[in-house]
């Protein structure tokens, strides 16, 4: 059945504007409870994964390892188990708004390595690009081979040829400028981020059960969505989706340090300085990556898919049954102070109605 979330905006607006009140792990397994108004759920479940203090993937740690928090006071650990099992559904976040052939190649390449070597038979993978508008690429299938030949097809998309290593031309008459990246480029560039995620997470994650993740794929910040980051963040949020984050940057790399994209890779940030994106990532127990060079993509990629096939999940009851709608924050400590855990920090605890 499905879940009925109603997210207060103004508490969603301060958790982007908190770091403490940036992620949550949403209440499942029903039981029933006496009353007109009752929880059908109960359990409070977050995945999770840990590095250690040389930023290595910590798979093999037991429950004893851990304790877990909500606001502030400690809660027994009901559930614990080894999660790269569980049943994955994870999207590609595609940004096309290029018109270089070769940034698109290098976009399909890694796409479909990534989606082959992390979509396993009992899994499922979508594609979805954005630009001036949202677009399915592939709906969700285990078949790795067409996630492949789906995404292979945007390599047709540039009309721009060349490889990064060709020195940019002169701009034509009555072309835009050639900007700070030595490539002319778009001012008017639409990259539709924001509502690439509301439109991916309603239409192929709202209903799937099990682990979910976007990947989102940016060269630069959203522009001209109709969606916010507000609104982005409270769909991630009200269907469990982990959310990364990869911030292209192209170079430096090591035999060119002029930039050949159309593409400006810029980022907005908040008043404190801190990046959007990283923050929308860390708040649903996600991670923002920056990749300098778009042939640091696929090694970037890999990392993800690495994380998602090594996550633990623990669960809870909470001592709070006060079903009021309010955020509450939650924390897991490793008891190893040199690992580092990756989670969702929070919930909103919502009743049902009794059926």
């Amino acid at each position: 059945m499905l879940k009925v979330i109603e997210v207060s905006l103004v508490v969603l607006t301060l958790a982007v504007a908190d770091l403490g009140l940036s992620a949550a792990a949403f209440p499942q397994d029903p039981a029933g409870q006496s009353g007109v108004i009752k929880s059908n759920v109960e359990v409070v479940s977050v995945y999770f994964t840990v590095r250690d203090g040389k930023r290595q993937l910590a798979s093999q740690l037991d429950q004893q390892q851990f304790r877990v928090f909500e606001d502030g006071r400690e809660q027994p650990i009901k559930f614990f188990a080894h999660h790269s099992d569980v049943v994955l559904n994870v999207g590609v976040l595609l940004d096309t708004g290029t018109n270089m052939a070769w940034i698109l190649g290098e976009e399909a390449q890694a796409t479909s390595m990534f989606l082959k070597r992390v979509v396993r038979p009992t899994d499922l993978g979508f594609i979805v690009s954005y630009a001036a508008r949202t677009e399915t690429i592939q709906v969700p299938t285990s078949d790795t081979a067409l996630l492949q030949q789906k995404v292979d097809g945007i390599r047709s998309w540039g009309t721009a040829v060349g490889t990064p290593d060709d020195a940019p031309r002169p701009p034509l008459p009555g072309v835009p400028p050639v900007g700070t990246t030595g490539q002319p480029y778009n001012q008017r560039r639409e990259a539709r981020l924001y509502d690439a995620i509301r439109t991916a997470t309603h239409r192929y994650l709202e209903r799937e059960v099990g682990r979910k993740a976007v990947v989102i794929v940016a060269m630069s910040g959203d522009s001209k969505s109709e969606s916010t980051l507000e609104d982005a963040l409270e769909v991630l949020l009200q269907n469990d989706v982990i959310a990364y984050v990869l911030q292209i940057y192209d170079p430096p790399r090591e035999r060119s340090r002029r930039d050949h994209c159309d593409v400006i890779h810029t980022y907005e940030r908040d008043e404190h300085g801190e990046e959007l994106l990283k923050k929308l990532a860390e708040a649903t127990g996600g991670r923002m990556l920056e990749v300098r060079g778009m042939d640091k993509l696929e090694s970037a990629l890999d990392d993800i898919s690495e994380e998602l096939h090594h996550q633990y999940s623990l669960g809870y009851y909470p001592d709070n049954q006060k079903w009021d709608g309010k955020f509450r924050k939650i924390q897991i400590v490793a008891q190893e102070h040199s690992y580092k855990v990756f989670a969702r920090k929070g919930y909103y605890g919502v009743a049902k109605a009794a059926p």
